[in-house]
């Protein structure tokens, strides 16, 4: 704006001073007033380049200037000949703009309001002073700049105050790449502004210390601090701010409307940052950081050239990496979720076919031990063994096969079938009788649910035989209005308490996890497991 400002004076001078026609008014006047312009906006342009204080602090001031100037050479550089060499549109054009671009669509609005009262006041003034005003032509130039200030106005309200930020997005797995997001994010934006040095420090609520990122010369460099320091002016919420310790100076967001307060001496209450004075940074740009997992802040320093503009983009970008912070954390939560769950899935098929199937094998040896003693032949019980642990293995394999194959798709069986060789080799296997009670209907059910149900029953029967010493197991499944219904009972001792605080863990987790309903009834007479289960409708 700055530069622009300059080079409009500049031509507007010499357009004038090359114009053959003369002005209506005094021509003299009129270059000595852009002259006196064109090094008034040649300083501001100085100051833009080195200092961000003035340049926000004399912006108001400058507004003012360039809206009297506006209204002055429009009607100083008139002539009759050249009406649409004008300087008008282009003046006009630059003081909405500058507007829009350092406040917001309220700054333009007013901007648009003053340069129309000020417009339409001076020419009547000079009309009521007895000066030749064309009335049509003043009052065309006022639908103009009604016309323009419109157009501009609901621009820098679409516009939102705030250039976007777009974060490059870095390689690697989702969840694991919170370094890389920060390292990636200190390293754009000191390219951004020409900066050699950008921090980010982090007050976790979780870690008892301050993570501490430095992006210099030499890379990007990790260190931990004590959190006694940091951790309250980290942890407490502010604004995005330009800063200078040496001066006292602050320039900060005052809220999401874009616009900036220019705080300096006693009144700059943050305008010195702990960590910035700790670091050594007397001058740079501190964005916030909040997330949920912590807060923390970016601090850009030894920067080319800082402008108050820099405050809204990188305020944006303060904002993009708390979000990339939040979707990596979030990530990570699902991928811990997802493993606990396949920990939990594969502890439960070994516990309730691997274990139990061991701790029935030892029941066999142990028996085997005294039918030797008795002076039998074993030769017959260690076949039935060895069978067995075959059938196990082959089980245990497709487990693995399983696991390694992942979902499996839409493929049914028949849990009938399957249920029934299950019941037929738990029998022999614990020396109890079983039997299965199923519909007149075939019952084909996802492959993954028929695994689901024949682990249930396995450990059910497992249970009856080791801690309630049955002779005999039940089993008997139907399906009724979009659900399966298992009913598994033996004729045991029962559990020994309330049922509702004996659910058996295993069984309890899987029927939970497949999102049934489970009941467990126990009494003298021997235990009764009642499961209810999705399954839709059958194929």
């Amino acid at each position: 704006m700055a530069t622009g400002r300059a080079l409009l004076a500049l031509a507007f001078l010499v357009i004038l001073w090359l114009e053959p026609y003369p002005t209506v008014r005094d021509s003299g006047v009129s270059l000595l007033l852009l002259s006196f312009y064109l090094f008034w906006a040649a300083g501001l342009m100085v100051i833009a380049w080195r200092s961000w204080w003035f340049d926000y602090v004399l912006a108001p001031v400058a507004q003012g200037i360039d809206i009297a100037m506006f209204v002055g050479a429009v009607y100083l550089a008139e002539n009759y000949n050249t009406e649409f060499q004008s300087p008008f549109l282009a003046f006009a054009a630059f003081l909405l703009i500058a507007a829009m671009v350092r406040w917001n669509w309220r700054a333009t609005a007013l901007t648009a309001l003053v340069l129309l009262l000020t417009n339409m006041l001076f020419g009547l003034m000079l009309y009521a002073s007895g000066y030749e005003i064309d009335l049509f032509r003043l009052s065309r130039r006022i639908v103009y700049i009604v016309l323009l200030s419109s157009m501009l106005v609901w621009l820098s309200m679409s516009r939102g105050g705030q250039r976007m930020a777009a974060m490059p997005a870095p390689q690697g797995v989702r969840g694991e790449r919170r370094d890389l997001v920060v390292d990636g994010a200190l390293a754009y934006i000191a390219a951004l502004l020409g900066a050699r040095k950008a921090v980010f420090a982090f007050a976790s609520h979780e870690e008892p210390w301050i993570e501490l990122r430095e992006f210099g010369l030499d890379g990007v460099t990790l260190r931990r601090l004590e959190p006694g320091k940091f951790a309250d002016e980290l942890l407490t919420p502010r604004r995005t701010a330009l800063f200078d310790t040496v001066r006292q100076r602050e320039l900060v967001e005052t809220d999401n409307s874009g616009l900036l307060v220019a705080r300096s001496g006693p009144n700059a209450g943050a305008v010195s940052p702990a960590l910035a004075l700790e670091l050594g940074i007397n001058e740079g740009l501190i964005v916030p950081v909040q997330c949920a997992t912590g807060a923390g802040q970016i601090i850009v320093s030894e920067a080319d050239s800082l402008s108050f503009d820099d405050i809204r983009l990188l305020a944006a970008f303060g904002d993009e990496i708390a979000h990339a912070l939040d979707r990596e954390e979030m990530a990570r939560l699902t991928r811990v979720e997802v493993e606990t769950g396949v920990r939990q899935a594969v502890a439960r098929d070994l516990h309730d076919s691997v274990a139990q199937f061991l701790a029935g094998t030892l029941f066999r040896l142990e028996a085997l031990r005294r039918w030797i003693h008795e002076g039998n032949n074993p030769d017959g019980e260690i076949d039935s063994i060895k069978s067995a642990l075959r059938r196990e293995q082959a089980q245990l394999r497709l487990l693995i096969e399983r696991l390694r194959r992942g979902q499996e798709g839409d493929r049914r069986t028949e849990i009938a079938e399957e249920l029934q060789a299950l019941l037929a080799e738990a029998g022999a296997h614990w020396s109890i009788a079983t039997e299965l009670h199923v519909p007149p209907y075939p019952l084909l059910i996802p492959v993954q649910l028929s695994h689901e149900i024949r682990q249930i029953v396995r450990e059910a029967i497992a249970n009856a035989a080791r801690h309630g010493n049955c002779r005999t197991v039940s089993v008997a499944i139907i399906h009724t209005k979009g659900q399966l219904r298992l009913s598994i009972s033996d004729d045991g001792v029962g559990f020994a308490g309330p049922s509702a605080l004996l659910r058996p863990r295993s069984i309890s987790e899987r029927v939970e996890a497949l999102g049934g309903h489970f009941e467990l009834h126990t009494g003298a007479g021997g235990a009764r497991l009642e499961i209810a289960l999705n399954a839709g409708e059958l194929a």
